[in-house]
């Protein structure tokens, strides 16, 4: 059973980068997701397009929450979300900073990304995920990129902080997913590899870790969030090295055979 694991917020801390390029190097992670605008990107421009020549892929991570956004819209994730659902964000900001971030991420790597997500799952609200699709089909007549669902690979409560995996259906989840196919837009086969980043140790990362793996089915996305060593002034900086520690083991690559997956 082939899954992909992506790795968010490429770009936010030097520390994020690379333990994420040596992450892919020792084949656990599959994909990375790009702050185009943020601090760090160019740096590793070089390093991340040899990877993508080696197999790895590269997306855009929609970003309109942190300050780094372009043109910033100075609110929080809860503001984002209720002003969302009452529509009355400001959609001409949003499309620019759509197309200045995809401009940003094209100038930077001269290649296009091959998927598309959004930080804290913005990307799938009312408005911006009109925004999106639209601006998607816009820019790129064929050989679009896909697009991330935060669908769940199936209905279930076992699942590890499933009331917030359900959330995110709520939010948006589900109507994007009908979005994207209507209008023939890839998107992986169920997400997983969200939780409260309240794991204190590599054992109790591990055992979230299993749970998403035993609910995994072809073509899953589990996303992660890992860094070689703790990330200063971000809210789950502590939380990074933990994932990264695990993910460089060999026991996630036992946990992974066990589960019969593999990475594409």
């Amino acid at each position: 059973m082939k899954i992909s694991i992506c790795a968010d917020d490429i770009g936010q801390d030097p520390a994020i980068t690379q333990g994420c390029l040596r992450l892919f190097e020792l084949k656990r992670i599959s994909q990375i997701s790009v702050l185009s605008t943020s601090p760090y990107v160019a740096q590793d421009a070089q390093s991340i397009s040899l990877a993508r020549r080696r197999g790895l892929q590269v997306g855009l991570h929609f970003n309109l929450t942190l300050p780094f956004g372009h043109p910033p819209l100075n609110m929080s994730l809860l503001q984002l979300m209720m002003m969302s659902q009452l529509g009355l964000l400001p959609v001409e900001k949003i499309q620019q900073s759509f197309d200045f971030q995809l401009k940003t991420f094209e100038d930077i790597f001269q290649f296009k990304p091959d998927f598309i997500d959004g930080h804290q799952h913005v990307h799938q609200f009312p408005q911006i995920r009109d925004v999106l699709i639209h601006q998607v089909l816009h820019h790129y007549s064929d050989a679009l990129p896909w697009i991330r669902s935060t669908v769940l690979p199936r209905n279930t409560t076992q699942l590890p902080q499933a009331f917030k995996c359900n959330l995110l259906n709520v939010l948006g989840g589900a109507t994007f997913l009908q979005l994207l196919k209507q209008n023939k837009i890839s998107c992986n086969n169920g997400f997983l590899g969200v939780y409260d980043f309240n794991a204190p140790d590599i054992s109790s990362y591990r055992i979230l870790m299993l749970q998403w793996l035993s609910l995994a089915q072809e073509g899953t996305l589990l996303m992660c969030h890992p860094a070689n060593q703790q990330v200063d002034n971000d809210a789950i900086g502590k939380q990074r090295p933990i994932e990264f520690n695990y993910l460089e083991s060999t026991q996630f690559l036992d946990d992974l055979s066990q589960h019969g997956c593999q990475l594409f």
